[in-house]
């Protein structure tokens, strides 16, 4: 697959349904129009018994599963509990009637010993409502059916009104987190490299980085799950290759609020360092930050912009900045870890943006 990314700015309707699908209110009338279809359905082919049943089971895909891929192993895993523990179990009550007793005491000891055998392929809160409803419905074959229509078909509806009707968009999410990222991340190190941090700042500010940089690793997580699925939607395949890049955006963000807890905990030792020290740290910080920013605008997919001409760090402009800043003591070798695992990120990053 090329590494190409072809940067197209969203218009601004598609990048109004890009934050609908993320919304609460899509997941309400996603829920909504299962309800609707679910009922309807058996209601027009004359099943009337049938519709709770399927609503119920549709809605509860699209309730449980946020994303294509939640909703995809939620159905698979509901399906097979059901057809598993309602036909068998509903044997086992026939060939123990009319002893109900005896059929609930060898119920759970026969469908928890299959479970055991591949726990993974079942969803333990699906193994147990059919187990208890197969005790009220004993040898009634129409319950049997309808429960497994319903749970059946409801539950592939779910699913297919979860990837056809407006699947929640992860890719602009995790875009979006970039740019939120990028932003908090330069404005406090360029507050830092300036010197005009102040110590109670740093706290809130690393708050909100932290709080960025956990929301897009897991949008990075959601689309790349969602993108494991046999058929994709356009939307969801336009960030493909974007994948690596969201990955090292995380740890970049991630290694800063490191960088920047440490400077909260340890902020009387920094002060206290030699200040010429100091002042090489903090001009070799200033380098760093202006490279993340000329990062952070080739990153931001708002507006079409020309792409990186060179990258704006590589690993040989570290050497100069790691020489000016020699090991003198425990607090001088942290401080310049973090410097450089800052500035690898950087030149990683900057590798991913020359690629495309």
């Amino acid at each position: 697959m090329s590494n190409l990314y072809i940067h197209k700015p969203l218009t601004p309707f598609r990048r109004a349904i890009a934050r609908f699908s993320l919304s609460e209110t899509a997941k309400y009338a996603k829920l909504t129009l299962g309800l609707w279809i679910g009922f309807a359905i058996p209601s027009y082919f004359g099943y009337p018994e049938a519709a709770v049943s399927l609503a119920g089971s549709t809605m509860l895909t699209l309730a449980l599963g946020s994303s294509i891929s939640a909703a995809r192993s939620y159905f698979y895993k509901r399906v097979v509990s059901n057809v598993v523990a309602m036909p068998l179990g509903t044997l086992l009550i026939w060939f123990t009637a009319p002893h109900l007793w005896l059929g609930a005491f060898l119920l759970p000891l026969v469908i928890f010993a299959i479970v055991r055998i591949k726990p993974s392929l079942f969803q333990m809160t699906s193994v147990t409502v059919p187990m208890t409803l197969v005790l009220y419905t004993g040898e009634h074959m129409p319950l049997l059916e309808q429960r497994l229509i319903g749970v059946v078909l409801g539950m592939l509806l779910g699913f297919i009104i979860q990837q056809v009707a407006c699947p929640p968009d992860h890719g602009y999410w995790a875009n979006s987190l970039v740019n939120d990222g990028n932003q908090q991340a330069t404005e406090v190190m360029s507050l830092l490299a300036s010197g005009a941090l102040d110590k109670r700042e740093i706290r809130p500010l690393t708050a909100k980085l932290r709080a960025s940089s956990t929301n897009l690793k897991q949008a990075n997580t959601l689309l790349k799950a969602d993108l494991e699925q046999a058929w994709v939607s356009p939307h969801l395949n336009r960030n493909r290759v974007r994948l690596p890049l969201f990955g090292c955006y995380h740890e970049v963000f991630d290694s800063l609020v490191n960088f920047l807890e440490t400077m909260d905990t340890f902020h009387d030792q920094f002060v206290a360092l030699d200040a010429r020290w100091k002042a090489a740290f903090l001009a070799g910080l200033g380098r760093l930050v202006s490279a993340h920013l000329e990062l952070a605008k080739v990153a931001d997919l708002r507006m079409e912009r020309p792409g990186l001409e060179m990258a704006p760090l590589k690993m040989e402009d570290l050497g100069p900045l790691i020489e000016d800043l020699p090991v003198s003591s425990v607090f001088t070798s942290v401080y310049l870890g973090h410097l450089t695992g800052y500035g690898i990120l950087l030149c990683r990053l900057s590798e991913l943006h020359c690629e495309r």
